[in-house]
């Protein structure tokens, strides 16, 4: 699948149904704070740049590796639901597959 592929489904899908939990039910039930919200929407917003940044390959690598590390510096205070938690490595996995398809790319350079 082609990093652009990849991205849009992140942007047209995958975030969000994870962005509804996160805004919905994760703050009020208390598994996530005020802040991990504002670094899951800190990163979703690189994952939006890097798409529009596409042409500029490495710009975009840079981008999807500062996301994912937002995203792993999330910790839920309780565990996530399990619908919630597949959705959210869901996001996790197809930002590293995009990571994984630039990489290729920037070897065969």
């Amino acid at each position: 699948m082609e990093v652009r592929d990849i991205l849009w489904r992140l942007i047209d899908n995958d975030i969000p149904l994870a962005n509804d939990d996160f805004t919905t039910y994760l703050i009020k039930d208390g598994a996530i704070t005020e802040e991990d919200l504002k670094a899951w929407i800190e990163a979703t917003k690189k994952v939006k740049e890097a798409y529009k940044q596409l042409p500029n390959e490495a710009l975009s690598l840079n981008l999807l590796n500062e996301a994912l590390n937002i995203l792993n510096s999330i910790s839920p205070k309780k565990p996530f639901p399990p619908d919630t938690k597949v959705r959210f490595e869901e996001v996790k996995q197809n930002i590293k597959k995009a990571i994984e398809e630039l990489g290729k790319k920037d070897n065969k350079m």
